[in-house]
């Protein structure tokens, strides 16, 4: 019988050819924990599955599935958290933007005191590398907004690289498929359940190679039913009598 690892890596990719292997390269050298890689892509014309094709041997901790919920990195992500097998969830870019020396600390906090780990970019200590000062303005202050309305425990709940506790996502029926707001969905269905998020600053850098497929205007539309929701346990928006039907 296998062991079950101790953490599942969620990776949603879209072409990442030129990314990917340092990608793995980057894992293997700054993740000690146990752990099982999960590959998300949406379609078998992906230029990342030839290169993991002609690699498997040399990383073979990983498997490559296809997205089966919706295209988009919504979809991806939560395909992959359905197809985890470990206790904690950890969802990762592979452009090499997120900052991996970090994971063996979270996990030694998820789900032991907390339900979400979340590497900040904006809290005191975090830093963001992009050139575009609206990527980066949108989000800070989106998060800005929702923490003094909400009293959630990040400012910055729109990053996809999180750490999750597998016993919190089981609490809740996921429901996002556009962008990335599945990220969000989680952070405000964890508040509502009275959750606990803990917050530590990370620095987050822009891709390595290739072009983003983030739109952020889709991304706006998608996150704003999220951020009303996380709002509604706010008594100045009380809206409790819909959260069930939400969760």
């Amino acid at each position: 019988m296998t062991k079950l690892k101790d953490l599942s890596i969620v990776i949603p990719v879209y072409n990442e050819a030129e990314n990917i292997l340092e990608t793995l390269k980057s894992i293997k050298k700054n993740i000690k924990t146990s752990h099982e890689i999960i590959i998300v892509y949406d379609r078998n014309t992906d230029t990342t599955l030839p290169v993991l094709k002609k690699n498997k041997k040399k990383f073979n901790n990983f498997i490559a599935i296809k997205n089966d919920i919706k295209i988009g990195p919504s979809g991806a992500i939560r395909t992959g958290i359905n197809y985890s097998s470990s206790p904690r969830i950890l969802v990762i870019m592979a452009d090499l933007c997120d900052d991996l020396t970090q994971v063996d600390t979270l996990v030694e906090l998820v789900p032991r005191k907390y339900d979400i780990a979340c590497p900040s970019r904006y809290t005191k200590g975090g830093k963001q590398e992009l050139d575009s000062p609206f990527k980066v303005g949108f989000p800070k202050v989106a998060g800005l907004f929702l923490r003094i309305l909400t009293g959630i425990k990040t400012s910055d709940p729109t990053n996809s690289y999180k750490l999750y506790s597998k016993r919190v996502l089981e609490r809740m029926h996921l429901k996002s498929t556009i962008s990335f707001s599945v990220t969000l969905e989680i952070i405000a269905k964890t508040h509502i359940l009275n959750g606990k998020i803990f917050e530590i600053p990370t620095v987050w850098k822009d891709r390595q190679h290739g072009k983003t497929n983030f739109k952020l205007g889709q991304s706006i539309i998608a996150y704003f039913p999220w951020f009303l929701f996380a709002i509604s346990k706010n008594r100045l928006f009380n809206l409790s009598f819909l959260l069930k039907s939400f969760i």
